[in-house]
């Protein structure tokens, strides 16, 4: 049989995620489809947007068969770990197929990067260290040494989707995998400003619904996305920025200063400048403004105070094994694979309060912080239940 994987934020599910999903099914033409999901906070180290049932239920409309929650400790990571945990899983829920998107989908430049990544020959190693001593930020560093030993492969690294797409294979040759990648061309601009109805980037929906904006981003939505959506503005039921600010501030005026250092990736004093702050910026923003520089990006500050907000330490992450279990989030009522998923390695729970006991606490908390961004109960995560495909 052949399962298709696909990981994703959904946040919010907009016509470019309805276009990857359907042209992911026409190429492969599995017989399930299983995505493996960011549930409360993204990759950059934010609150969602929108529920993890919302996306789900989106996802659903739109062709998936299942979508699973991946954990919050390898959600909010650097795309390489990002990559590692959510292939882990998706394999472990026996899927075949990896279906992923890239700007430049050149299949074979991509697996040139991905091996070189992986195994890293000493000239890539000394232009790396190079880089790095001149005051370079990580990814920007790889990009050049990246260049150095490959041509082409700079440019490649500087478009998010082409970077997520080498750290997936590259999580599939680490891992010793068997899955079939698909690569799928992205359309549109990831940081583009205006909203193509087709090719929208999901920053630039977000921040027109944020700004009162609402014709050109509904126009980019799906019917079953629009809905959740216009739900979620009409009960004020969003993450609100002050309500994260303020959880934030208290996270990191109640730290002692010695954990700032043991924050993962906190190195060349990204720790001790955030602790400087802790009293006298009043928000992420702020934080942001002050330590963005060439060397640390806006993602990996808002990762930092994410951590510092879930009370995750570095040596925490180093000793994380792979996901072994999963909270479903949605399932179509027709999907026939359940029987099978006893024997699978990865353990899928089917509804919060099960889940709720297997949890590792960050996920647990991580839901609780969402709710409350949003002004709802801090027990919302564990009243709700598995969505399934249905009517508006």
């Amino acid at each position: 049989m052949a399962v298709l994987g696909i990981v994703a934020e959904y946040d919010p599910f907009h016509a470019g995620h309805a276009f990857h999903l359907t042209e992911s099914r026409r190429l492969v033409r599995p017989d399930a489809v299983y995505v493996a999901l960011s549930p409360c906070w993204t990759q950059r180290g934010l609150p969602a947007f929108l529920s993890p049932y919302d996306r789900a239920a989106c996802a659903l409309a739109s062709g998936a068969d299942a979508v699973f929650a991946l954990p919050v400790l390898w959600t909010v990571r650097d795309a390489e770990h990002y990559a590692l945990g959510a292939v882990s899983l998706l394999a472990g829920l026996g899927v075949t197929h990896l279906a992923f998107g890239a700007e430049v989908p050149d299949r074979s430049l991509l697996q040139a990067v991905a091996d070189l990544l992986e195994d890293q020959p000493a000239s890539f190693q000394q232009a790396l260290k190079a880089s790095l001593s001149r005051g370079t930020g990580f990814p920007a560093a790889q990009a050049e040494a990246a260049e150095s030993c490959i041509p082409g492969a700079g440019r490649l690294l500087s478009a998010p989707n082409n970077t997520l797409a080498v750290c997936y294979l590259r999580a599939i040759r680490r891992l010793r995998l068997s899955l079939t990648s698909v690569l799928i061309p992205r359309r549109g601009s990831y940081h583009a400003s205006g909203i193509h109805p087709d090719a929208p980037s999901a920053s630039a929906v977000r921040e027109a619904l944020r700004r009162g904006n609402y014709s050109p981003a509904f126009a980019s939505l799906p019917a079953v996305s629009a809905s959740r959506v216009r739900s979620a503005l009409l009960s004020a039921s969003l993450p609100d920025p002050a309500a994260y600010d303020l959880l934030l501030r208290n996270a990191l005026q109640a730290m002692p200063e010695e954990a700032f250092s043991r924050l993962p990736d906190a190195a060349e004093g990204l720790g001790d400048a955030l602790s400087a702050l802790r009293f006298s910026a009043c928000s992420l923003a702020e934080i942001s403004a002050s330590l963005t520089s060439r060397r640390y990006s806006s993602a990996r500050v808002s990762r930092l105070c994410a951590h510092a907000l879930l009370g995750v330490s570095a040596e925490r992450l180093r000793c994380l094994p792979l996901p072994a279990d999963t909270l479903l989030l949605g399932l179509r009522p027709d999907h026939s694979m359940t029987a099978g998923w006893k024997d699978l390695p990865v353990r899928i729970r089917p509804n919060a309060p099960e889940w709720r006991k297997t949890a590792d606490p960050e996920d647990l908390l991580a839901w609780r912080l969402w709710a409350l961004c949003c002004h709802r109960p801090a027990t919302l995560p564990f009243t709700e239940k598995t969505v399934t495909a249905g009517p508006l």
